[in-house]
């Protein structure tokens, strides 16, 4: 019997859902990450759900960004499951933009909810998550790893305007701009320095209990092909497994060969394939 229930606090769906969301923290990346971010003090999340199965959680529905839902990654749920939790979703939850998730479970409700509520449905983006436990590589280049600093913000600005660019997430110079500082500030966006240039970034995000994600990696273009992302890539994970993290993921589009290949090489394993759905 699939029931939905939803959260008012969230110190209560901490205590309910992160226990499940740790069996893989790794796939659960997203989900777990921004959850755990996240006090009392901070803006109440737009939504908080548990989807349980015979009163056992069976998927995590959580949502803080106006554009999107994050599924968890679901326990075993039967076609039927998911279509009675499509149909319980268009009826329990009033604004549903889209989702993003597991590719599976995530096209189907969709398809349902798309269906119920008559409103059509577009794939913005197909991924892979990545999970690695161990570094597996040789240098290519002669350089090295290096925290940015505030002296780097205009060449970093320009590289997060053309990274949410090719990501389907553009952003504003302005934005771009405010987000480059935001990063530096953090203290975990690292470049690849040679011969005093930097060719290649990026940035450590959403620790959780053994985890640890890799995001906002960018090569410009005339420095593609030649090994520079695949060593900042290689020299950032193995500084954070170092720090103490078991495990650190990523997520690469898959439209990008060249990207999967280089995460593939260094060590990273697919662990499932990610789809981001919105309503129309």
């Amino acid at each position: 019997m699939i029931r939905i229930d939803k959260y008012e606090s969230l110190t209560a769906f901490k205590q309910d859902v992160i226990s499940f969301l740790e069996q893989d923290e790794a796939a659960n990346n997203l989900l777990l990450g921004v959850l755990q971010s996240l006090s009392e003090q901070d803006l109440t999340p737009l939504l908080m759900a548990a989807v349980r199965n015979n009163d056992n959680i069976a998927l995590v529905l959580f949502q803080t960004h106006p554009k999107q839902i994050i599924l968890s990654k679901p326990a075993a749920l039967s076609s039927q499951d998911i279509h009675d939790l499509g149909g319980k979703l268009a009826q329990t939850i009033q604004t549903i933009p889209g989702f993003i998730g597991e590719k599976k479970i995530t096209i189907e409700l969709a398809m349902y909810i798309a269906q119920a509520k008559g409103t059509p449905s577009r794939i913005l983006m197909e991924q892979t998550i990545y999970k690695l436990e161990k570094v597996n590589h040789t240098r290519h280049t002669n350089g090295n790893l290096r925290q940015v600093v505030d002296s780097d913000h205009p060449l970093i600005k320009e590289w997060v305007y053309q990274f949410c660019l090719e990501t389907k997430q553009p952003l504003s110079l302005e934005e771009a701009s405010n987000k480059a500082t935001f990063l530096i500030n953090k203290g975990n966006l690292v470049a690849w320095e040679v011969s005093g240039e930097l060719v290649s970034m990026a940035y450590a995000t959403r620790p959780t209990r053994h985890n640890i994600t890799i995001t906002y990696v960018y090569t410009p273009s005339n420095h593609r092909k030649k090994g520079y992302a695949s060593d900042c890539v290689a020299a950032f994970t193995q500084m954070l497994l170092d720090r103490g993290f078991q495990t650190a993921s990523l997520y690469a589009d898959q439209s990008n060969p060249t990207s999967n290949y280089v995460y593939k090489q260094i060590g990273y394993e697919e662990i499932t394939d990610s789809i981001v759905i919105q309503f129309q």
